[in-house]
């Protein structure tokens, strides 16, 4: 390592410094519980090339979409765009001119291709991750900024594939490794892809790449892994958007191909550049959290679980006591229903991580649905209570669950005050979530809520959050028993939507169409709580299509629900699951 002096972010190099290494032990601080060393490594060496920049936004980046604050989301976004900015190679008319007329080279030609495609990863990567800032206030001038900077982002990433596989095949034609095998694999269906949306980019090498410089094996895999993660990341998401956010964005010209995504994602883990660790969160990301929240593969909702429990164990020794890699066991553990373990590794995590509040913030947070998914309604309070004071994000969102726990604990008046101050603390009246908290707050102004009524509202962020189908049996028929105890017809609605989810959980499936079908009756001619009729319309088209016989009903009510209801409360979280289904029952049709 080159000997430095870090006063005032002068670097006095003595000796060429390995910036790609540098950066991938920044990242490895920061999942080993280091967050604040990995901050100072990057902040100091930002300048010293775009590598070490790129690190220092990502981390940035990192803080951001771990906490959902306004001031970690706007100071993210500045250094991904001063990052961008670092990187580009592009030069305006008067510098082409200027330089034209004093003879000087341009900047492009005077670096090494290696650092070219380097810098045009980084630049994708930078538009990617300012596309996935601008979607999260979720307004329609939100999706169409992040569509624009999602085909930007998309054409980088499409140009730079090529020609780093072109280089790694000359490099490794007929070698032959766990890697290199997938690759192969990734390689075939990205030529597949390309043909289909070649339209977008010319699919000629970059002439200005040709500087004589033969790249050695070890470089050209670096460089395949860095573009690997932004890529794969980038068709899993793609895959995944809802069909009016699919709309907004048709102009990039593709439909994202997600077992792509998962392949190329998988090669860049097992890299050599700063990105491994990262490739490898993001599929213990998808395999723990997406998958089940938008129900990608129906009521499997275990789906994912072997996939993550493989990488958990290959990663465990490199980072034995790190909080990000303990917090996502505790996420499988809660997949697969163990709620006490998941609650335990939650602990462990927590201890871990002392100090760094992003990271204590996302344990609390868990720690707080996993006892609301035992109906341990204190401890969830708890931990709600404390993300309500402490956090910046939605306090309006804590407030809300706190309330609910409250009430359900019977404290109806410190429940109702909680309900009150709800509409005061939304921010972002654009926001699916605080809508929603703020509309069903409102109910309460002026009356207090009953018991069952705010013990109701729990069980229905608990269906609403696809968490039902990971509480234990026990939990189930609590929540089936407090359920029949309702007897105010003003929720009948809501309470035949969470009784038709949870004998649908238990396999009485006759039971559960009963009282959708209830559900979506009741609801007739009430002019608010849209959101009950297309979820229950959406649940009896999953329950339908899992006979043949009634396939084609079922899939009839996924259209209506998708179609036939606009404008409610967690539209696009429906509409996400409602286009896996219909997407696998479209690939059912045709491997039958």
């Amino acid at each position: 390592m080159a000997e430095l002096d870090l006063e005032d972010n002068n670097i006095m190099i003595e000796e060429e410094i390995d910036d790609n290494k540098m950066a991938l032990d920044g990242i490895n601080m920061l999942l080993n519980n280091g967050i604040q060393e990995s901050v100072a490594l990057f902040e100091r060496y930002k300048d010293y090339s775009p590598v070490m920049s790129a690190g220092c936004s990502f981390v940035c980046f990192m803080q951001a979409i771990m906490t959902f604050e306004d001031d970690k989301l706007a100071e993210a976004f500045k250094a991904l765009q001063r990052t961008e900015k670092q990187c580009e190679l592009g030069e305006g008319f008067i510098k082409t001119l200027k330089r034209k007329l004093t003879g000087k080279k341009s900047e492009a030609a005077q670096i090494t291709k290696e650092e070219k495609l380097q810098r045009q990863i980084i630049v994708a990567d930078s538009v990617m991750y300012q596309a996935v800032l601008t979607f999260i206030n979720q307004d329609i001038t939100s999706y169409i900024k992040g569509g624009w900077l999602l085909r930007k982002a998309w054409k980088n990433y499409d140009k730079v594939y090529k020609e780093v596989h072109a280089l790694y095949s000359q490099n490794n034609g007929g070698v032959a490794d766990e890697r290199t095998d997938t690759r192969k694999d990734v390689s075939s269906q990205t030529s597949q892809s390309s043909v289909s949306h070649g339209s977008l980019v010319s699919v000629e090498s970059d002439s200005s790449l040709a500087d004589g410089v033969v790249m050695t094996g070890d470089v050209v895999e670096r460089l395949m892994g860095a573009v690997g993660f932004g890529y794969g990341l980038f068709q899993i998401c793609i895959s995944m958007a809802p069909p009016k956010v699919l709309k907004l964005i048709e102009f990039i010209g593709f439909e994202g191909n997600r077992e792509l995504g998962l392949k190329t994602m998988e090669f860049a883990s097992r890299s050599s550049d700063m990105k491994a660790p990262l490739a490898t969160l993001g599929l213990l990301w998808y395999h723990t959290v997406i998958r089940q929240f938008f129900a990608l593969d129906g009521a499997n909702i275990r789906a994912g679980v072997a996939e993550a429990e493989i990488i958990i164990e290959r990663i465990e020794k490199e980072y034995p006591n790190s909080s990000l890699f303990l917090f996502y066991k505790g996420r499988v553990q809660r997949t697969k229903g163990e709620i006490d373990d998941a609650i335990s590794s939650y602990q462990c995590a927590l201890e871990a991580c002392e100090g760094e509040r992003e990271l204590q913030h996302m344990c609390i947070y868990e720690l707080g649905w996993s006892n609301l998914m035992k109906l341990n309604w204190r401890e969830a309070f708890t931990a709600f209570a404390k993300m309500k004071d402490e956090s910046r994000w939605s306090k309006a969102f804590y407030a809300y669950l706190t309330a609910v726990c409250q009430g359900a604990l019977g404290d109806i008046k410190g429940a109702h005050a909680n309900l009150q101050d709800v509409p005061k603390l939304v921010k972002r009246k654009n926001n699916q979530i605080e809508a929603f908290v703020g509309r069903r707050a409102a109910k309460f102004k002026k009356q207090s809520p009953t018991q069952e009524h705010i013990l109701l509202l729990g069980l229905e962020v608990l269906y609403l959050w696809n968490a039902l189908p990971m509480c234990k049996e026990d939990a189930i028929n609590k929540m089936q028993e407090e359920c029949s105890k309702i007897e105010d017809r003003k929720i009948f609605q809501l309470r035949s939507l969470i009784e038709g989810a949870l004998h649908k959980l238990q396999g009485n499936n006759e039971f559960a169409v009963v009282c959708f079908e209830e559900a979506i009756a009741r609801h007739q001619g009430t002019k608010e709580d849209y959101h009950i009729p297309a979820f229950a319309m959406y649940e009896l088209g999953m329950i339908l299509t899992q006979k043949p016989e009634t396939v084609n009903k079922g899939k009839a009510y996924l259209i209506k629900a998708k179609d036939g209801y606009s404008d409610y409360d967690f539209e696009n979280r429906l509409n996400v699951r409602i286009h896996a289904a219909l997407k696998r029952l479209k690939e059912s049709t045709v491997t039958s």
